[in-house]
């Protein structure tokens, strides 16, 4: 008999419960599997590659020291070389910067400063680049990442 009493308020209550969960953004499924850093920018339809209000295209995350950059000196070529000694001397500036080669959005990497973080920058224009413009701006004295970003922005992005 309890058993029956309990089915009879759990079934109404969950027809009524259920579409209100499954629509609420707090609430919902869907979003409580994401970060909750994700969960603002998902409500905002932000997502990696555009741009913020602090003028960056990424979340910046995970390392933004060079403990995991590859050793500029086992490259012959004295470009990557320089790119990849570059990333050791400015990395939590490269962490922050989106990379218009695409990696990031395949989910690869998570900014600029990954890339050498494996071969990826070896052959990559965009990824070297990249670099480069944040080395010669923060040698210039520019500290604001949204500046380089928005520089990088200028040579490498689709429109740019």
């Amino acid at each position: 008999m309890a058993l029956l009493f309990a089915l009879v308020l759990a079934i109404p209550a969950a027809v009524v419960l259920v579409p209100f969960f499954a629509r609420h953004p707090l609430l919902s499924s869907a979003t409580m599997k994401v970060s909750p850093q994700e969960q603002v920018h998902s409500e905002t339809a932000w997502r990696v590659g555009m741009l913020r209000p602090d003028g960056l295209r990424i979340i910046p995350s995970g390392r933004s020291d060079a403990s995991h950059v590859l050793n500029p000196n086992q490259f012959s070529d004295k470009d990557v070389r320089h790119s990849y000694w570059v990333a050791t001397q400015i990395p939590a500036t490269l962490n922050k910067l989106y990379c218009w080669c695409g990696c990031e959005n395949r989910g690869v990497h998570r900014s600029n400063l990954q890339c050498f973080e494996d071969q990826m920058a070896v052959t990559c224009a965009v990824c070297q680049g990249t670099a480069e413009i944040a080395w010669r701006m923060t040698q210039a004295g520019v500290q604001d990442a949204g500046k380089i970003q928005a520089a990088v922005d200028a040579k490498w992005a689709p429109n740019g």
